[in-house]
């Protein structure tokens, strides 16, 4: 049965060896070649799950920024018209006060001048051990001078301004922080 193979040239062996070595050759790369394709598949995968992710962080953070928008549009529409009622405040104090110290500078002499009504001590309003506390008088009334008279208004004046401002900053100060 060996006998036969006695004939067989030794190149056929060689060529013969050849085709053994590259048929399994020929697996192993076709081996890699599935391997390296289901490796490709999962980092294709693995790439398209990233994909979607990213996708729907990007939506969450475009809804977030639209979110903030339209609160900063409302807070902006709500400061504007505490600015508004604010200025027509104001507008409307100063515009009164203006009037009455018209009305002041108008009148005669008489009337010009501003009194205040006040409750003055009879005495000089030293106590003393030994004297006692003194007694309280009747209603008396203080005449300012011109000068004051007309400091009395500037001094109105700017409390309205300040007090306006006051209210405004408050206002500001409970929309900013969005306090009722």
């Amino acid at each position: 049965m060996t006998a036969w193979l006695k004939f067989v040239p030794g190149w056929a062996w060689w060529v013969l060896a050849l085709a053994v070595v590259a048929g399994g050759q020929q697996v192993r790369v076709l081996s890699a070649q599935s391997d390296a394709a289901h490796a490709h598949a999962a980092v294709a995968r693995q790439a398209a799950d990233h994909q979607a992710f990213l996708k729907q962080v990007a939506e969450a953070n475009a809804e977030v920024i639209l979110k903030q928008q339209a609160d900063r549009l409302a807070l902006e529409q709500r400061l504007a018209k505490a600015d508004q009622q604010s200025i027509e405040k104001l507008t409307h104090a100063l515009t009164e006060n203006d009037r009455l110290e018209r009305l002041y500078s108008s009148a005669d002499d008489e009337r010009r001048r501003l009194r205040i009504e006040a409750t003055l001590a009879r005495n000089d309003a030293i106590v003393s051990a030994a004297t006692g506390s003194g007694s309280v008088g009747d209603a008396a009334s203080v005449e300012l001078s011109a000068a004051a008279g007309r400091a009395v208004w500037d001094i109105r004046r700017s409390m309205i301004d300040d007090q306006a401002k006051l209210a405004y900053l408050q206002e500001w100060a409970r929309q900013i922080l969005g306090v009722r």
